[in-house]
């Protein structure tokens, strides 16, 4: 996702389709965790899932919301009262092993509160904005900006070049 993305080929003309692009790794990455049997599998699916939702989440609450609010306020409200729920289960998995037999509970009503959201962004919000005639340039412009200074930030995180304090 955030790879393809990094290396230039984040459609910034279309930002609809790299939110897309986001919602079909979810998807896939939650079919994995839901139809395997290995914990090792899960762990791994979740922890993917974890990741993803929290870049996702930033980059819509950041940058795409505010830039698509005039569309629909009520709409966007919506869709940010669910990423506060979908924040609070990411926040609370992240702070449990994936190993904890309450985290696969957790992990399943992430998912399909994920799955609901997803589902209603497609069908509702994106068709609108793809009618409304609003140029997304400059939209996915700052997306691909934001998503590579996430990236970038993570990159460091994981290598131990940002030391907390």
């Amino acid at each position: 996702m955030a790879s393809d993305k990094a290396a230039g080929t984040f459609p910034v003309d279309q930002p609809v389709k790299a939110l897309i692009r986001d919602h079909d790794m979810v998807r896939a990455l939650a079919d994995r965790y839901l139809n395997s049997d290995s914990q090792e599998v899960k762990k791994q699916a979740g922890t993917q899932i974890l990741q993803a939702l929290h870049m996702h989440s930033r980059l819509e609450e950041s940058i795409f919301y505010p830039a698509v609010r005039c569309i629909d306020e009520s709409l966007i409200s919506h869709f940010e009262q669910d990423h506060q729920k979908v924040d609070d289960l990411v926040a609370t998995l992240e702070g449990m092993s994936l190993d904890d037999s309450h985290s696969d509970t957790l992990m399943r009503e992430l998912i399909t509160a994920v799955a609901a959201h997803i589902q209603e962004e497609e069908n509702d919000l994106f068709p609108r904005i793809e009618g409304s005639g609003v140029d997304m340039t400059p939209v996915g412009l700052q997306m691909q900006s934001f998503e590579a200074n996430l990236v970038h930030t993570q990159a460091q995180i994981s290598d131990g070049s940002i030391r907390r304090r």
